[in-house]
């Protein structure tokens, strides 16, 4: 008895010391609901109370989100409504026990729907249930208590997403990039006739993975052509502040995947016709709205060996390891793909008066960890002893992040700052404490 009130205590120091949130929720049953359907309803009621609480803290309008997520979602009730009437074929004049099974399956439908519509249901990755209750005077009334850790980055995502709407098309494109590196070998001796067929056949293999696999907020996955390729170097070569208002088309809310593999001959035994090779591969997804770096991803580095045979090519067996080499980091690459932060502004800040170089990291996360509501990102630019340029990208409007330096001037000692605005041109200028 000790040992398990010593876990619950441990447990419950854990999920304290994450900043956790209290919430609680009500579910009326009905007729042949089961104990985790209705569980898992009253857990979506305590999610809705505590990402509630989670908005004011976070300085948000829970009314108009709310507002905005009731719309949304009653747009996706009718659709299943008239779905569901069709599959039942209702009609003015249907018997009664139609109607009812009707009306059974409808509410299943809408009550499952809204767990996951906003992605509600993944809005606390840590979450733990204190209680579970039913009332003693009517016993389809259910209750819960729980707490939980609220994922700020996806919140203040899906808030803007409903409540402002992205300024940019919602669905980009993946593009893919690959470059083959082979080093001391040629196609010819893997027994390639063309460098297309090998460097064609596991790429467009690749592609099709993507293709399959690419998240919702992905339209469609395709090789980076040369003329888009053109076309993105022209844009990424324009300076930070001037990206957004030049974007072409086709790069809106898109990610480029680079992707490059090295091929290393290490020896042939010309006895034995043995090949030993070395692979080595890398991955960068990109964001080409900003051409930041959303994710670096290394391959495993191995060392295989092979035995020529008669009628046999190598390359098919290079290629095959070179194909599974990468997939290993697809699942992952997926992942960082379906939390495209929106991005309406860029704004380059300039920092005087400065300490030293850490002070200008602290500064860059204190400003990313206020500015969650404005999806805001910084990044050094450049740094010399007496200026150091930020870059800032941000889903808001450029009074909105004066308004937070406002906010922040006076957060910490060692930050101290005064905000210089002129024609719109922003600087913080350090104070020196002593």
């Amino acid at each position: 008895m000790r040992w398990i009130s010593l876990f619950v205590l441990l447990l419950a120091q854990q999920v304290h010391s994450s900043e956790f949130v209290k919430g609680k929720g009500s579910f009326v049953s009905a007729d042949g609901d089961s104990y985790e359907f209705i569980k898992k309803q009253l857990i979506h009621e305590g999610v809705k109370s505590i990402v509630t609480k989670e908005l004011v803290l976070l300085g948000l309008n829970k009314d108009i989100f709310w507002q905005k997520y009731n719309e949304k979602l009653e747009e996706i009730n009718l659709v299943i409504t008239e779905d569901i009437k069709r599959k039942f074929n209702i009609q003015p004049d249907s018997k009664q026990k139609s109607f009812n099974r009707y009306r059974e399956v409808l509410r299943r439908k809408k009550l499952n729907r809204r767990r996951t519509f906003s992605r509600m249901n993944d809005m606390l990755p840590k979450f733990m249930i204190i209680k579970i209750s039913r009332s003693q005077k009517n016993k389809r009334y259910r209750y819960i208590k729980l707490e939980g850790v609220v994922d700020k980055s996806l919140l203040t995502k899906i808030y803007y997403n409903l409540v402002r709407g992205k300024k940019t098309s919602d669905y980009g494109s993946l593009y893919l990039n690959v470059n083959y590196d082979l080093n001391g070998i040629s196609y010819a001796e893997l027994g390639i006739d063309n460098e297309n067929d090998f460097e064609g056949e596991v790429t467009c293999n690749w592609l099709e993975w993507f293709v399959k696999n690419k998240p919702a907020n992905i339209a469609n996955a395709e090789l980076l052509g040369e003329s888009k390729q053109e076309k993105l170097q022209k844009y990424l070569n324009l300076p930070s502040e001037v990206m957004l208002n030049s974007i072409p088309d086709v790069f809106i809310n898109s990610l480029l995947l680079d992707i490059e593999v090295v091929i290393t001959k290490l020896k042939h035994d010309k006895k034995t016709n043995v090949y030993s090779f070395k692979y080595e591969g890398f991955a960068y997804l990109k964001d080409l709205q900003t051409n930041l770096v959303l994710g670096t991803y290394k391959f495993n580095k191995t060392e295989k060996s092979y035995r020529a045979v008669i009628d046999s090519s190598i390359g098919n067996l290079v290629a095959n390891h070179v194909y599974h080499m990468a997939t290993g980091s697809f699942p992952n690459i997926k992942k960082r793909m379906k939390n495209i932060t929106p991005v309406s502004s860029i704004k380059r800040i300039s920092l005087s008066n400065f300490k030293n170089i850490n002070q200008v990291h602290s500064f860059i996360k204190l400003v990313q960890s206020n500015g969650i509501k404005l999806s805001l990102t910084a990044k050094l630019e450049s740094i010399n002893k007496e200026r150091a340029d930020i870059i800032m990208y941000f889903d808001g409007e450029y009074n909105e992040v004066k308004s937070l330096f406002s906010q922040l001037q006076s957060a910490k000692k060692d930050l101290l700052f005064e905000v210089i605005d002129t024609n719109n041109l922003l600087g913080i200028k350090f104070i020196r404490v002593l």
